[in-house]
C-alpha cells in the first residue's frame, strides 16, 4: 500500500472511530419517572435535564461535535498535503512549495481547529443551554471539512489508481 493510499484511508477511517466511542454512551431520549405524589408516570425528555451545568448528556453534544470537527480537519489536512491550495491563507508563501499546502498551512489549519475547539468548550461551559447548538455547529464544520477532503481525493490525481 502506497503512502498516499494509506493517508487517505487513515483520514477517512479516523472519523467513525472517534465518534463511535461517544455514540455508545448516549442514553435514551425519553425516560420514565414515577411521581411519588400522584403515582402517575410522567415522561420527560433528556433535553429538559440538559440545561444543568453538570449534566453529562449535554456535554456529549460538545464532545461529539468537537471529535467530528477534528476528524474532518484531519482528513482535509491529509488530502491537501503538498497539493495546490486555492485558499491563499493556507498556501505556502515561498520556497519549493510556494502556492501549495505545506508547513505554514498546517500550522494555520490546526491553529484554527484548536481555536474552534477551545471556543466551543468555553461557550458550552459559560452557557449550558447552548451545548446542543455548539455540538451541531461543530458537526457541520466537520462535515464541511470532510466534504473538502472528498473533493481533494476526487480532483487530485495523487489519489487516483
Amino acid at each position: 500500500m502506497s503512502k498516499r493510499t494509506w493517508m487517505l484511508c487513515a483520514a477517512l477511517a479516523v472519523g467513525p472511530c472517534l465518534v463511535s466511542g461517544y455514540a455508545q454512551t448516549f442514553e435514551p431520549a425519553a425516560r420514565l419517572h414515577e411521581s411519588a405524589v400522584s403515582g402517575a408516570v410522567i415522561a420527560s425528555s433528556s433535553r429538559a435535564e440538559s440545561g444543568t451545568r453538570g449534566s453529562r448528556e449535554s456535554w456529549l453534544w460538545v464532545h461529539s461535535g468537537v471529535a467530528v470537527q477534528l476528524a474532518g480537519t484531519f482528513s482535509d489536512w491529509a488530502t491537501s498535503w503538498k497539493q495546490p491550495e486555492g485558499n491563499q491563507l493556507l498556501a505556502q508563501s515561498g520556497g519549493a512549495y510556494a502556492g501549495r499546502f505545506y508547513r505554514e498551512g498546517t500550522v494555520r489549519k490546526f491553529g484554527l481547529a484548536a481555536g474552534i475547539s477551545t471556543m466551543s468548550y468555553l461557550v458550552a461551559w459559560k452557557w449550558p443551554r447552548a451545548r446542543r447548538v455548539v455540538g451541531i455547529f461543530n458537526v457541520s464544520m466537520g462535515a464541511s471539512f470532510a466534504a473538502a477532503a472528498v473533493h481533494n481525493a476526487i480532483v487530485n490525481p495523487y489519489y487516483r489508481p
